[in-house]
């Protein structure tokens, strides 16, 4: 066993010990059941040995049943209430074992989705920016689902005809052995018949799932773009894309189904053939006076006993094959590990004073070249500090590595004076409130959107929280008020609004430091203006980062950092930097002329 499946094994075998009182009293059910199953057919042989042909019943049993010779009513009497008795005490068992089976298969795959959930939060930024959410979604919902079945039907079909065939199997050795061996003669054909099938359909479910996870995650991104799509009138071209993609998947799932349909027919057929020399010899047997008529009976429900689990494990084939892919696509990312994790010794400080200094800092997205070098600046509480520069000149990273998404290569980020990465992650990041150029916002009333800035916060809070940053206004006017349900995404508000729930939200935080990312970017002027106001009562008394394009939202910053391809080219505040030459000056005069520009072309329209 290599390294990465004893660790499959570890992982799996430890949600299955976690529900190892129920799994073992449900096989035990389940054991109870196959002994039941193995005496089926012995009332039966008595009935046509006995009742029938008068034939002696055993020293052991004429002490507990009425001699056939002087009581043949009686005896048939009392074997058909044996055989409701063993009916009646097979659905019993069946029933409880089913259900204890059921149950835990349940808890297991609920524990195994929320702790894939909870690995796949803590997975870096960059695993998100690789895969499609829809891909994710269908590792945990659909892939999950197909452990849970394998459990089910573990449990519930191939444990019990296991443990059948090895009862049955002592049994017919001990009655004759030379046609026991005959007749058990037929597993070795049936299990290699059934091993080949099994390493086929796991192929064929691969493939099937490969392309369904691709096909959903592809629909959900163009359904999250769908405004997109009908702007651009692209919906005929989505059809036939998703058309090629559901086709692809289609195929797969035809492919395995044929494979499928081809193992029950495969194993009968095998059955089929062993039934009917085990019938020919066995009655010639009977003829002879070596077996009664009643034990070739036992010997043709033995093998139907064993052609059970063959036809079981042909209808299960597709759960196990499905099973062993999902476990393979759930192991894939189980093994991503977080790269932003907690040290051993880190701690979590009594308080913050929101004092963040960057030592020579020093970051690439990748490891040819640095998206940000030798980075140096202090930010301090009351104090609102600024980065401007051209697009990927590095700002965004910067704030990105303040609130610790990414670690730096080279330098350290402080905090207080303490090392980031010798702080708790989730203290860190409690004192840190990013507001993003596009705030993301869930399917929930604009109150529980802002109240999600602090653990248990109520719908009071956050009215005070939005009055307290000046948005109350904006969003008392939305149609239902603080109890507006904002759609998916928030595309149900206008950027505007969805600006100043992220506003109010990072108010209610109380973070004592801020990353303002591209605030208005995409609003209008009478609106930014109200944003800037509230940015400006949300950065009062806080540690405040404000990264923009529009130079007019940093005039007022105590300082301002002008980044080019990464590196601090530019420090000063708006009347320092303008008067002296630069890249800051010469943004300024660039944003000048397209506001200008701007203007005449709409006094000319």
């Amino acid at each position: 066993m290599s390294g990465r499946e004893r660790e499959t094994s570890r992982w799996l075998g430890a949600y299955f010990r976690q529900q190892r009182l129920s799994l073992g009293a449900a096989t035990l059910l389940m054991a109870a059941r196959a002994g039941v199953l193995v005496l089926l057919p012995w009332p039966l042989k008595l009935i046509v040995d006995s009742v029938i042909l008068d034939r002696r019943l055993a020293p052991a049993l004429s002490r507990v049943l009425p001699d056939p010779s002087l009581h043949r009513i009686g005896l048939l009497d009392a074997l058909g209430a044996a055989l409701l008795l063993l009916g009646a005490l097979d659905a019993l068992l069946s029933y409880a074992g089913s259900r204890l089976f059921l149950d835990a298969a349940q808890r297991i795959a609920f524990a195994i989705r929320r702790d894939f959930f909870a690995h796949l939060q803590r997975l870096p930024l960059a695993f998100h920016r690789r895969h499609m959410s829809g891909e994710l979604i269908s590792r945990i919902g659909e892939d999950v689902r197909a452990m849970q079945d394998f459990i089910v039907s573990a449990g519930i079909d191939l444990i019990p005809h296991l443990l059948t065939i090895a009862a049955i199997l002592a049994v017919m050795l001990a009655m004759n052995w030379r046609y026991g061996l005959m007749t058990l003669a037929v597993a070795p054909a049936l299990a290699v018949t059934a091993h080949r099938f099994a390493s086929r359909i796991r192929t064929a479910s691969r493939r099937v799932r490969q392309r369904e996870g691709g096909l959903w995650g592809a629909t959900q991104e163009v359904l999250g773009n769908v405004q997109l799509v009908q702007s651009l009138a692209r919906e005929d071209m989505e059809d036939r894309r998703f058309a090629e993609r559901a086709g692809d998947a289609l195929e797969a799932g035809m492919r395995a189904n044929r494979i499928q349909a081809g193992f029950a027919p495969t194993m009968n057929f095998i059955v089929a053939s062993a039934t009917g020399l085990i019938v020919w010899y066995g009655t010639e047997l009977v003829l002879r006076g070596r077996l009664t008529a009643g034990d070739l009976l036992v010997f043709l429900a033995y093998l139907r006993g064993i052609a059970t689990p063959a036809r079981q494990l042909a209808k299960a084939g597709r759960i196990f094959g499905r099973a062993a892919v999902a476990l393979e696509r759930l192991d894939e990312y189980r093994a991503e590990s977080p790269l932003i994790a907690d040290r051993a010794d880190a701690s979590t400080p009594p308080a913050c004073g929101g004092h963040v200094e960057l030592r020579g800092v020093s970051f690439g997205y990748h490891a040819s070249e640095f998206a940000v070098s030798d980075i140096s600046f202090e930010l301090t509480r009351g104090k609102t500090l600024a980065l401007v520069g051209a697009t990927g000149s590095g700002k965004s990273t910067l704030g990105a590595l303040i609130a610790r998404f990414y670690d730096p290569g080279l330098g350290r980020i402080l905090l207080d004076g303490r090392d980031i990465r010798d702080i708790r992650l989730r203290w860190l990041r409690t004192q840190i409130a990013l507001i993003p150029q596009e705030p993301q916002l869930f399917h929930a009333p604009v109150w529980q959107n802002i109240a999600y800035g602090r653990e248990g916060a109520c719908r009071e809070e956050s009215i005070q929280a939005a009055e307290a940053a000046g948005v109350a206004e904006i969003l008392s006017r939305l149609p239902s008020g603080y109890d507006t349900i904002v759609s998916e995404r928030g595309l149900s508000l206008s950027g505007g609004q969805r600006q100043c729930v992220a506003i109010a939200r990072a108010m209610l935080s109380d973070a004592a430091v801020v990353v303002l990312d591209e605030p208005s970017s995409s609003v209008d002027a009478l609106t930014e203006q109200r944003l800037m106001q509230a940015l400006r009562r949300l950065a009062r008394n806080r540690a405040a980062l404000l990264i923009a394009h529009r130079l007019e939202t940093v005039v007022s910053a105590d300082l301002i950092l002008v980044l080019d391809r990464g590196r601090i080219v530019q420090r000063g505040n708006h009347s320092q930097l303008l008067s002296q030459a630069g890249a800051y000056r010469d943004l300024w005069q660039a944003c000048q002329s397209r506001e200008v520009g701007g203007s005449l072309r709409l006094v000319v329209s």
